[in-house]
């Protein structure tokens, strides 16, 4: 049984998984029913590589020009490209939430799909790196994702290969690497959120936060729809470890068993951090884009679930790809029609 601490996000060592699999799944299971986020150290992927990548990031966010940037902008359809107001956070305030977002605060986006998913445009200036985004992105992928995935299928009473195998990296998905960037903000903003309340919409989330915190998740204490008297817990940056949460569809795909925790970024606690850039970077993984959104059969206590009309194409939506597409693009109508 995991020790929980309530007011803290579980740290798991991942070292176990050669060792010692089966308690390991058993604790990452019962991490994601309660929390649905967790630490993960040891986890393999050489901290030299995620240095590099926020290298890159910054170099492309500081001397690109915007314009250049803009060129290619993100689409809710392809989930790719360049963002400065993510049309996405419309849906964002949801359970209640009533976040204040300041409207000077410029942060950006770039939103990168695996190579053999999209044909994607780029600045030139980030075109140059992505040979070296890709690796990255395929080494995150089985160094990490697919690890993680054999344990929450044991862990659901699966075997091992059964979600790896719906999440072939060289097959089509929306699976994709999100480099993001809050620009300081000025000591007289006094909005205190960056990004809304939201939950994720894939199945797994890996966070690689970069010094500076901001990241605030809903402790498992509080249900239902979001009181304005809630703490949020401030997810600290814990050297050497990467963060994990669960999305919808890995909620859908476990029957509700999976718990898909809402979170939101803010500015740091810290006082020292104050008028520091902050940067992160979220590998946001999919199934295949051709997988049903059913519950897995095979899963003890899963409850059957029915899925939405899609605003994309009025239908009811049957794959995952059909699921990305309706959540990206109800933001964004959402965000219009408020207009």
């Amino acid at each position: 049984m995991a020790n929980l601490d309530p007011d803290n996000i579980p740290v798991v060592d991942f070292s176990r998984y050669g060792t010692d699999l089966a308690s390991l799944a058993l604790e990452i299971k019962q991490i994601c029913e309660t929390w649905g986020f967790l630490y993960l150290k040891n986890h393999g992927l050489e901290q030299e590589k995620i240095d590099r990548m926020f290298n890159i990031s910054e170099t492309f966010f500081k001397t690109t020009s915007y314009e250049e940037k803009a060129s290619t902008p993100w689409n809710s359809i392809y989930n790719a490209g360049f963002d400065a107001k993510t049309g996405t956070e419309k849906y964002m305030s949801e359970n209640g939430a009533k976040d204040i977002v300041s409207a000077q605060d410029g942060k950006e986006v770039f939103v990168i799909r695996k190579q053999k998913s999209y044909d994607q445009p780029m600045p030139p200036s980030l075109r140059k790196f992505n040979p070296e985004i890709q690796q990255f992105m395929a080494e995150t992928h089985e160094k990490i994702a697919v690890r993680l995935l054999a344990c929450l299928g044991l862990g659901l009473g699966l075997t091992k290969e059964r979600l790896p195998d719906v999440h072939k990296h060289e097959s089509p998905s929306y699976t994709t690497l999100r480099l993001i960037y809050y620009p300081a903000l000025e000591q007289l903003d006094n909005a205190p959120i960056r990004l809304p309340s939201h939950t994720d919409q894939g199945v797994i989330t890996i966070l690689f936060q970069n010094q500076i915190a901001g990241l605030q998740v809903r402790p498992p204490k509080y249900t239902g729809p979001i009181k304005e008297d809630e703490v949020w817990l401030d997810a600290p940056v814990v050297p050497g470890a990467v963060l994990i949460n669960i999305g919808e569809t890995m909620t859908f795909f476990s029957g509700g068993l999976m718990k898909s925790t809402l979170h939101r970024v803010a500015r740091s606690p810290k006082p020292e951090d104050a008028g520091k850039d902050r940067y992160s970077m979220a590998y946001f993984c999919h199934p295949n884009q051709d997988t049903l959104l059913e519950v897995m059969q095979g899963i003890e206590g899963a409850v059957k679930r029915e899925t939405p009309i899609s605003c994309v194409t009025g239908r009811q939506v049957e794959t995952v790809k059909d699921w990305i597409e309706h959540r990206h693009s109800l933001g964004r109508q959402e965000a219009m029609a408020a207009k």
